[in-house]
């Protein structure tokens, strides 16, 4: 990946650490998806993933998109 300004990828900052974050989160809900889990931190989780994937909506829909 280059460090070209102009890439799409680099023109919105906040987008691209949102998405990583989302990402983040479902890679943790996955890691625990074979195991127990207590249930109040599984639902922390899931909220916590259910906002950051509201953020990315938000973020990509008043920018014009990804």
């Amino acid at each position: 990946m280059s460090d070209d300004p102009s890439r799409p990828e680099r023109k919105n900052v906040l987008l691209r650490m949102l998405i990583n974050e989302m990402l983040d989160q479902v890679r943790e809900l996955q890691r625990h998806a074979s195991g127990p889990w207590d249930p109040a931190e599984r639902e922390r989780a899931e909220a916590t993933l259910e906002r950051v994937m509201m953020q990315v909506r938000s973020e990509a829909v008043r920018r014009g998109g990804p």
